[in-house]
């Protein structure tokens, strides 16, 4: 079914005058003429009586008129989303995103993604990098921001991130004084990090960037996320090491120290199904991709 055709039939319908109706929706009356004659043969029935002073609706008409009336703002609506669905403009998105992703990466995506995807529904989930693969890949997730790939063969994986790690002290201690501070210096510090559990890879490739400067930290708290850590170093628990993003959280106690001669980057990566097609999943994607791949060294 054309909508023009309607939108033409309702106009004629409401003139009850074809030249009328012609200057109305800016056509050529023979054109207006012909869109009617193609929607009467679509319908195989009569809409319109001719007669020299205008036209008159048939009992199709009439009918085909009150169910116009109601139904074609709804029509537009549906052709208009489906094109925006199509051209990967609209459409719904539940986004997984580990927790320090907020800090400067999803602010900065879901920004871009209101100017170029307004109509797209994006739901965000907060999970670990590894309950995020597991439900990407059974549907629970259409998109995950981990911090690094899954071995799981239905997923696909991109780098968008890579950020140095950062030094966090108390604002009174020795370091802080350092413009940059050596690994090596963080040997037997008491040291604040995430758990085993939930820091998974950042974890990991935070202590590895310790001991690649001849450093072991003496870890004195585990907790869930950067604010908290953050909060334990202000309190004098000891000393942290974060991506640089996480300079953005500015907290009274603490300052932010680039490492020197830095070995390792905090990583991030978007994940999604090998099979999801949907353009909003690929224009979403082109977003991340845009972004820089790596972040800045804090001031």
């Amino acid at each position: 079914m054309n909508l023009r055709r309607l939108d033409y039939f309702l106009v004629v319908a409401q003139e009850r005058h074809f030249r009328r109706a012609a200057e109305r929706l800016h056509v050529a009356q023979p054109a207006l003429s012909v869109q009617i004659a193609k929607l009467e043969h679509e319908l195989g029935v009569a809409l319109l009586d001719r007669n020299r002073r205008g036209v008159e609706l048939t009992p199709a008409g009439t009918a085909l008129l009150a169910r116009t009336r109601l139904l074609l703002p709804s029509l537009r609506d549906a052709f208009a989303e489906a094109t925006a669905v199509g051209r990967g403009r609209a459409g719904r998105v539940v986004i997984g995103f580990v927790g320090s992703a907020a800090y400067r990466l999803l602010p900065r995506v879901l920004r871009a993604a209101e100017r170029a995807l307004p109509a797209a529904q994006i739901v965000l989930r907060q999970m670990t990098s590894g309950l995020q693969a597991d439900a990407l890949a059974s549907g629970e997730l259409d998109l995950a921001v981990a911090r690094g790939p899954s071995p799981i063969p239905v997923l696909t994986a991109t780098r968008i991130l890579a950020e140095p790690f950062v030094v966090v002290l108390p604002t009174q201690h020795a370091l802080a004084a350092r413009a940059r501070v050596p690994a090596r210096l963080l040997d037997g510090l008491p040291f604040v990090t995430l758990p085993a559990d939930i820091g998974g890879v950042l974890r990991d490739a935070m202590l590895a960037e310790l001991a690649d400067g001849g450093a072991t930290p003496r870890i004195v708290d585990e907790v869930t996320d950067m604010p908290a850590i953050l909060g334990l170093v202000a309190a004098g628990r000891g000393v942290a090491l974060v991506p640089a993003s996480v300079t953005s959280m500015r907290l009274k106690g603490v300052v932010f120290r680039p490492l020197r001669s830095p070995t390792r980057r905090a990583e991030l990566w978007v994940l999604k199904r090998r099979d999801d097609r949907r353009p909003v999943i690929a224009a979403l994607l082109q977003l991340l991709r845009t972004l820089p791949d790596s972040a800045p060294m804090p001031d």
